[in-house]
């Protein structure tokens, strides 16, 4: 009686779920049940509602859910009361926000034990409406009716009245970035939280999370010994290497009361790349200084052979220019002019322009300032080789020539400074 009156139910959802020209062959042929079981024994699988027909009325929360499109695909009375919505049609429709990615990652391992053919049990909290909602909740494979994985997930309230300080700390825990994980001495993972998951992946021996296991089994032999120890480690995630502050602190298991460690991983790859990158940037503005150092040297050094100051005659200088006498360059070379002035007593100089390609109103002005600067110092100035173009230029600045004298030639310009000095 029991299979028949289950069998009557298993074909009651399924003439909600018959196609309508089925119903209607059905109907015209006066048949109830013949056309309807041969076409349910046409299905590979009986529809999704004739499966989980038995848990309609369990006072256990029940649903299937599609982790493709997460949504809710079906529910249970029990279920739709504690996701607090008024039907059914209201739970399909609801978006479920992607939470945390560490939230995400559960669910992702979850699914990786279904796709096995295996079912686990988690600890899990759900937020209905903004009401915090404490469950153990039971995964296990669940084919959609179109051939996809889905979830069958039955939630067992956990309200026995935990201390929320406790529930607080396992929400931190699966939360946390930080990777925490208890450990054996012998390197076996007893418990991790998601962070640990997500970074390693289903890899059971701490050691291979290491990379290095004779270091590894080093640390967790100081851990067994009672020390805490803590290091910044190259360790091997399912992304790549990264850098980890890790800490093994001795505990012992609330479980089996066994000695443990408890180890803590904090990713620190991103502050040393920014260590990294500072010390280029640095190392790379050091070679700039330097580069810029030997640049300003080299031109020093050029502008120096362009305008040499030769000491033609004792106390007479002769400063031949090549090129430009604007600018920078002619700033470095009057300033060594006066330099060499001061220190070899010179009291006359002579100023070359033979080689100068400069003929605008700054060379001009650069020359004036040059010859008065040295008359000032007390040497008398000689300008030798001045172009056309250049004494025009001259005459425009309105550059007064007083005290100093003009040569068409450089030996010129030495035949008149030592005739001056013998006056």
């Amino acid at each position: 009686m029991h299979l028949q009156r289950l069998a009557g139910r298993f074909r009651a959802a399924a003439v909600r779920l018959e196609p309508a020209a089925t119903r209607e062959r059905r109907l015209r042929g006066g048949g109830d049940c013949a056309t309807l079981d041969v076409w349910m024994s046409e299905r590979d699988t009986p529809a999704l509602e004739v499966r989980v027909a038995g848990l309609e009325l369990s006072p256990i929360a029940a649903w299937v859910l599609d982790p493709d499109q997460l949504r809710f695909v079906w529910a249970n009375a029990a279920a739709i009361e504690m996701w607090r919505a008024p039907n059914l049609e209201e739970l399909r429709a609801r978006e479920i926000a992607q939470g945390p990615k560490l939230v995400m990652t559960r669910l992702e391992q979850a699914l990786k034990v279904l796709r096995d053919g295996g079912a686990l049990w988690q600890e899990w909290t759900f937020f209905p409406k903004g009401v915090p909602v404490r469950t153990r909740l039971h995964f296990a494979p669940f084919t959609l009716d179109d051939g996809r994985l889905g979830i069958l997930q039955h939630a067992y309230a956990r309200d026995e009245g935990i201390d929320p300080e406790q529930l607080r700390g396992l929400m931190a825990l699966n939360l946390t970035s930080v990777i925490v994980a208890l450990v054996d001495f012998d390197g076996r993972v007893e418990l991790r939280n998601p962070a640990g998951l997500a970074a390693f992946g289903d890899e059971h021996d701490w050691r291979a999370w290491i990379g290095d296991r004779e270091l590894a089994a080093e640390l967790l032999a100081k851990a067994r010994a009672g020390e805490t120890v803590r290091r910044e480690l190259a360790v091997m995630t399912t992304g790549g290497e990264r850098y980890h502050a890790v800490e093994l602190q001795p505990i012992r298991d609330t479980v089996s009361g066994e000695m443990m460690a408890l180890i803590h991983h904090a990713d620190q790859s991103a502050r040393r790349e920014a260590e990294a990158e500072a010390a280029r940037q640095q190392q790379l503005a050091t070679e700039l200084r330097a580069t810029l150092s030997l640049v300003d040297r080299q031109r020093r050094e050029i502008i120096a052979l362009a305008a040499p100051i030769l000491e033609v005659a004792p106390a007479v200088l002769a400063v031949p220019v090549i090129g430009a006498l604007d600018g920078d360059r002619g700033a470095d070379i009057e300033a060594r002019l006066l330099t060499a002035i001061r220190e070899r007593a010179a009291r006359s100089v002579i100023v070359d322009l033979t080689g100068a390609d400069a003929t605008d109103a700054a060379t001009a002005t650069r020359l004036g300032h040059m010859t008065r600067a040295a008359r000032l110092i007390g040497a008398r100035t000689i300008v030798t080789g001045l172009r056309p173009r250049l004494a025009a230029a001259l005459a425009e600045v309105g550059w007064a020539p007083s005290g100093t004298s003009f040569a068409r030639t450089l030996a010129e310009g030495i035949r008149m400074a030592l005739a001056s000095d013998h006056a």
